[in-house]
């Protein structure tokens, strides 16, 4: 698989984000989130590694999860584990209706009143997509 198929896969899911943003603002936080996670899949395979097999979990995002933990640390960015972590949380409010304050009818009700959590996911992913380009150069 190229490195470049993640990076297009994170661009069209910030692109669909944010062409969503004031109609499904439940579903441009999970498509935050999944750009996130591509842009962790293009700098990983840019350094040639394999997440699933240098970090054997349950899940891919378990996976993924130990691969942002330890490149965090690696950089000497620890704020790159929370801010990925922070994105995997909305997503699985907007996804599950689980979390603080779900007892909204709907995620798509709850992020329409908290629109200051959709603008912090697009904050939050600019940060991640900052740090890993700058560590690519």
């Amino acid at each position: 698989m190229t490195c470049e198929r993640y990076l297009v896969q994170a661009q069209s899911n910030e692109n669909a984000a944010r062409s969503n943003e004031n109609t499904y603002p439940d579903w441009t936080v999970t498509m935050c989130f999944y750009a996130a996670l591509h842009w962790v899949e293009y700098y990983a395979s840019q350094k040639g590694d394999d997440i699933r097999t240098q970090f054997p979990e349950k899940s891919p995002h378990d996976s993924r999860r130990g691969y942002v933990r330890k490149l965090a640390k690696k950089l000497d960015t620890r704020e790159l584990e929370k801010l990925y972590n922070d994105l995997e949380s909305a997503s699985q409010k907007a996804r599950y209706l689980e979390g603080k304050g779900m007892e909204y009818t709907s995620a798509i009700d709850f992020f329409k009143s908290h629109q200051l959590e959709v603008n912090k996911s697009f904050e939050k992913l600019q940060h991640i997509k900052d740090i890993l380009q700058n560590k690519l150069k």
